[in-house]
């Protein structure tokens, strides 16, 4: 899983419970457990509907309640420094860059937001000292977003953090599992996206 730069926490499901999602290796003997959440979400479509196909739901309701696992985790990470993980996100996708730069517009095509929002967190983000915002010096018309020491000092504080996170979340895959994952995850957005 890359860096989750996108917007708010989807909700489970499609539609999974409000419940909090449980350790999947629970069981009510303590063995590692054979069904997940999905799968008893599935028995009981089959058992209401049983006509209806939600086949899909093997697929995405893993991935979302994956997601908020994840989520869950990184933000305990990320309110110990006092970042949200929208401002993570940003300063992510500045410290990556070789120049520590990009337009609002280079932004707003990584993280899906309007333009609306995107002003509105880059404000936050300047007015903590984290990036600036000047004209480029070749086109004025255009605006520079660049990361500025302090916000790279803080993203880099907390990253290796974050990536155990991560970590964490696909540890029970080999290297080879990582590899099949990735390129079926890549497959699909390369589908989906433009």
């Amino acid at each position: 899983m890359g860096q989750n730069e996108a917007g708010p926490a989807p909700s489970d499901e499609v539609t999974m419970t409000s419940q909090e999602p449980q350790d999947p290796q629970e069981s009510q003997e303590g063995a590692p457990a054979t069904q997940d959440a999905v799968d008893r979400m599935i028995a009981e479509w089959a058992e209401v509907r049983p006509g209806l196909d939600v086949s899909s739901n093997q697929v995405v309701s893993r991935m979302l309640r994956l997601i908020r696992l994840f989520e869950r985790d990184r933000e305990r990470v990320l309110e110990s420094v006092e970042l949200e993980p929208w401002s993570f996100d940003m300063l992510a996708l500045l410290r990556r860059r070789s120049l520590g730069a990009a337009t609002p517009r280079d932004l707003m095509s990584a993280t899906l937001v309007t333009s609306g929002t995107m002003t509105a967190r880059l404000k936050s983000l300047e007015s903590r000292g984290w990036v600036t915002r000047s004209p480029d010096t070749i086109d004025r018309r255009q605006v520079i977003v660049k990361l500025t020491t302090p916000g790279r000092e803080l993203f880099d504080q907390v990253f290796a953090d974050v990536l155990d996170c991560q970590n964490r979340l696909i540890a029970c895959l080999d290297k080879g599992e990582r590899e099949h994952l990735a390129g079926v995850f890549r497959m699909m957005l390369l589908n989906l996206e433009d």
